[in-house]
């Protein structure tokens, strides 16, 4: 097998670090293939370089990087990022500690293969891998033990079974709310929706105490957003009337029950949707439009001061200007309750801002994040001047992913892992009596359905905080993309791959 060895051995380093999948037949039929005998030395040669595209495919394949067929849909999106932004991206995979680690590793394994036969070392921890990948967590022992005793506990150690089951609890979920019965709704509600905040983000700055979240009502510490793209995370937000689904039922589901504002409109608001920037990308303007039950087209304040550019060199306006006016505008033209989604994208990776020394995203995100905190404080304190009743719910898409993992890159998001799900979520009552005080906590696991819980209790007329907390549903730690799926079980945390394997998911 000659060096292929080294690249064997360091991949199962790679996967027994924690740092990447392995495929275990496909390895073994490429390692078989690598070691059978060949006399002929043309025909060695022509075989090593038949080797090397199919060792990078395998290696590519047993990263946890997106699929080929995600980035081929992509291939268009990608086009629009800018040089400098694409610079930056391939730096963050430059990982100096990992590969001076392996280069070490390498030089060892070359050294010890001079005096011994390491493909047999091979085949052994390719073999090894089989009861980690295809037996529940801690091997053989317990897995027979679950047998023995079925039932419940078996459910338990299954992540298939445990999964199934929390997809027909949520199906059974469904939270329609109505206008009050003594007439028309008498606050406004808006949904301030931030992509890329997570709680993680703000404690990789230091900033998860920020004064400004302490000015809320309620505080969400385990709100779970179930997705690690802006698109998955809008569907999921605006059709949170239901019980959560899974990634692709959630864009099949067409039941208007579940649709949030379409339950705003009925219940007597007009619902509006406003964006700070064009809504281009992804098609996100066009995905509010086909799932968010709004009988209008977002706003985009196309006159608004420009704030920073995006990756693509759009322009994105100024959170407080564009929320300024809309409010403005609310105040003068009166009418019937508005519930208004907005959607900034103010802190999105790749994002340049005018001024600043460095243009590295990573490294801007602290003053992007203090402006739009600066900005959404000063636009709540317009409301309260206003002396108008406004509910006003706070809520990340998903996290920046500012420090990255083990299995993936600062800024990656293909794993929706803890640190890019668990988003601030956060509701202000203005000009509602009986609400006052410090925020009332919700430490306890919840999602989408508990926001929707606070306003149809606020629309039944409760003006008890703690009660309202109380009464707020939990929902499993559930998370995915249309690749992965990430599951809190126990006190960890599983992720079953593209293929279907489930494995110890580690931070």
């Amino acid at each position: 097998m000659g060096l292929w060895s080294l690249y064997f051995l360091a991949k199962l380093a790679l996967f027994h670090g924690g740092y990447s999948g392995f495929h275990v037949w496909e390895n073994l039929l490429f390692a078989v293939a690598m070691a059978w005998p060949q006399e002929r030395v043309l025909w060695r040669r022509l075989r090593h370089l038949a080797a090397v595209p199919v060792a990078l495919a395998l290696l590519y394949h047993d990263s946890w990087l997106p699929p080929l067929n995600r980035l081929l849909s992509q291939a268009g999106a990608l086009r629009d990022f800018s040089l400098d932004y694409l610079l930056e991206l391939l730096g963050r995979f430059i990982n100096p500690s990992l590969i001076t680690n392996l280069l070490v590793a390498l030089v060892l394994v070359w050294f010890l293969g001079r005096i011994l036969r390491l493909a047999t070392f091979v085949f052994l921890g390719i073999l090894s891998v089989v009861p980690m990948t295809y037996l529940p967590s801690g091997g053989l022992a317990p897995a027979l033990a679950a047998q023995g005793k079925g039932g419940q506990d078996s459910t338990r150690l299954d992540p298939d079974a445990r999964l199934a089951a929390f997809y027909q609890t949520q199906k059974r979920r469904q939270l329609p709310f109505h206008a009050p019965e003594s007439g028309p709704p008498a606050f406004d509600v808006i949904y301030l929706h931030i992509c890329s905040l997570s709680w993680d983000d703000m404690a990789f700055l230091r900033l998860h105490e920020h004064p400004f979240f302490q000015n809320f009502d309620f505080l969400f510490r385990q709100f779970n957003s179930a997705a690690s793209y802006s698109g998955p995370a809008a569907v999921r937000l605006l059709k949170s009337s239901c019980g959560q689904h899974d990634h692709k039922e959630t864009y099949r589901e067409r039941n208007p029950q579940c649709q949030l504002f379409r339950h705003f409109e009925e219940a007597g608001f007009e619902a509006q949707a406003l964006l700070n920037h064009d809504g281009r990308f992804d098609n996100f303007g066009k995905l509010l439009e086909s799932e968010g039950g709004f009988s209008r087209k977002p706003m985009i304040p196309q006159d608004a001061p420009v704030a920073m550019r995006s990756f693509d060199n759009t322009p994105i306006y100024s959170d407080l200007a564009v929320l300024s006016r809309w409010w403005q505008a609310r105040q003068q033209t009166g009418g019937k309750p508005v519930a208004l989604y907005y959607n900034s994208i103010s802190l999105h990776d790749g994002n340049r801002l005018p001024g600043e020394k460095s243009t590295a995203s990573l490294q801007t995100y602290k003053p992007r994040l203090t402006q739009l905190l600066e900005d959404f404080d000063r636009f709540i304190k317009a409301l309260e001047a206003s002396n108008r009743p406004v509910v006003v719910v706070l809520l990340g898409e998903h996290g920046a992913a500012l420090r990255g993992d083990r299995l993936q890159i600062a800024g990656l998001r293909e794993i929706p892992s803890p640190r890019i799900t668990r988003v601030p979520a956060a509701v202000k009552l203005i000009g509602m009596p009986g609400m006052s005080g410090a925020p009332q906590v919700i430490d306890r696991p919840t999602s989408y359905l508990a926001l929707t819980a606070v306003l149809a209790q606020l629309l039944n007329g409760e003006t008890d905080r703690e009660q309202l907390a109380a009464r707020l549903p939990e929902t499993e730690h559930v998370s995915e993309t249309d690749a992965l799926v990430l599951m809190r079980l126990g006190e960890g945390y599983k992720m079953r791959s593209a293929d279907g394997v489930w494995v110890d998911y580690r931070e």
